[in-house]
């Protein structure tokens, strides 16, 4: 028997790769044809519930609407609860019960902790690759860092540099664009008498989370702008007791510290947000959901916002610290598909993202918003350009992570130990807690 000829062979490799890509297309509705893909209302019933923080259910209102014209017999509620603590315990009761909501809000450094509780968004309804044309590199580093899509944003917020322009114009300083800048214009904007008490601080800079508003996040920024890997590639340790990490620990504490030149800070300042909010403190470092709690503490207060500082010698390659939420579909949901549909129609529509951003005014996700509209807009307009270079790092409990950054702060600044010890110490602590996981 003579054999096929080899194009012959090729030839026909060629039909049945075109036929399985034309069936996996049709199937997935890529390519219309099947009455299942219908662009008409779809008949699929379903009751889902979301909850999340913050919002309310005039928030949605419009997007579930939006979506009820694809499928009018999908019913959304959405539950809204009016702080993380409150929320977290509350979830955390509900999936204990199996009561849970079809869809919830995970932050984006907690996919380690929370991804046992989600199932996944099917590549069937949204693939990957749309996910990286859509949305900044931040989501898929935190919400699919390892190929599984766990959650997807519609907003995205920053840590930016948050200033009081009559204090500043009053100084006669420019608003610092580097960390070098900023350390020179220290004593120009800080009141010290000589007992070392602050009557008017620089900036709340080198405490802990006692008195500074997302102390364990600055840090981080700071970590990550100097180069520190903060934990290992295979997510099985912490790795920032480094040269790199006891830097940036270093540089945060000196703020605090009333031997150096910068010392402009203390553990006897109120509350950071209270203090610039009554005008004694020039500059806070904090996300864009501050400024309306600062607003309602002093509304009389001249805002300035302005991008989170760089290091000199990594001013052309920015990094930002992004802090967010994203929509998630649980495990226990028995309607994951429309769930996971809904929150695909939600998030990567730019109507209905640009819907969320005016309803909330917070900074939004899509890239294409975040590139067109919001580029140079008054109030977003740096919280989008920062959305753009956010980075983070995976938290396997925010929580605790949290306190053990807290505390090593504290170390220092009480001097009970040395940055060296307290990082060490601190690191020890998160590889402990990273132990106990298998993401």
């Amino acid at each position: 028997m003579s054999s096929i000829p080899k194009k012959t062979v090729v030839i026909i490799g060629g039909i049945v790769i075109v036929l399985i890509l034309f069936f996996t297309l049709l199937f997935s509705c890529v390519i219309p044809g099947l009455k299942s893909c219908s662009v008409g209302p779809q008949k699929i019933t379903a009751d889902l519930t979301m909850w999340g923080v913050g919002d309310t259910p005039d928030t949605y209102k419009d997007i579930i609407a939006n979506f009820g014209k694809s499928y009018p017999e999908v019913k959304v509620v959405y539950r809204s609860f009016s702080n993380e603590n409150e929320y977290g315990n509350a979830l955390l009761d509900a999936l204990a019960t199996n009561q849970g909501p079809d869809i919830f809000e995970v932050k984006n450094n907690q996919i380690p902790e929370q991804y046992n509780k989600i199932a996944p968004l099917p590549s069937s309804v949204l693939p990957l690759i749309q996910i990286q044309n859509l949305f900044p590199r931040t989501v898929e580093e935190n919400f699919a860092p390892q190929g599984t899509v766990y959650a997807i944003p519609l907003s995205i917020d920053t840590l930016a540099l948050i200033y009081n322009r009559r204090l500043i114009d009053q100084a006669a300083v420019t608003v610092p664009a580097t960390w070098e800048d900023f350390k020179d214009v220290i004593p120009k904007l800080s009141n010290i008498g000589g007992d070392k008490k602050i009557t008017q601080a620089a900036i709340a800079l080198g405490g802990s989370e006692k008195n500074i508003s997302h102390a364990a996040d600055i840090l981080s920024l700071l970590m990550l702008q100097s180069g520190t890997q903060i934990v290992s590639s295979d997510f099985k340790s912490a790795t920032f007791a480094t040269e790199e990490g006891t830097n940036a620990l270093n540089f945060y504490t000196q703020f605090t510290n009333a031997r150096t030149p910068y010392y402009t800070w203390s553990t006897s300042m109120p509350n950071s947000l209270d203090s610039f909010g009554a005008e004694r403190t020039a500059m806070i470092i904090d996300y864009a959901s501050a400024v309306p709690l600062i607003r309602s503490k002093n509304p009389f207060l001249d805002i300035g916002i302005a991008p989170v500082p760089q290091p000199k010698a990594g001013i052309d390659r920015p990094i930002a610290y992004g802090s967010y939420w994203g929509y998630t579909v649980s495990k226990q949901s028995k309607n994951q598909d429309i769930a996971w549909r809904f929150v695909t129609a939600m998030t990567t529509n730019e109507a209905n993202a640009d819907l969320y951003a005016q309803k909330t005014g917070k900074p939004p996700a899509l890239s294409s918003l975040l590139k067109g509209k919001y580029l140079n807009d008054p109030k977003l307009s740096v919280f989008a350009r920062q959305a753009l270079i956010a980075r983070s790092w995976p938290e396997i409990n925010a929580r605790k992570i949290t306190q053990i950054f807290s505390d090593m702060i504290d170390a220092v600044n009480a001097n009970q130990a040395t940055a060296q010890m307290a990082i060490s110490a601190a690191e020890d602590q998160v590889t402990q807690l990273m132990s106990h996981t298998a993401f």
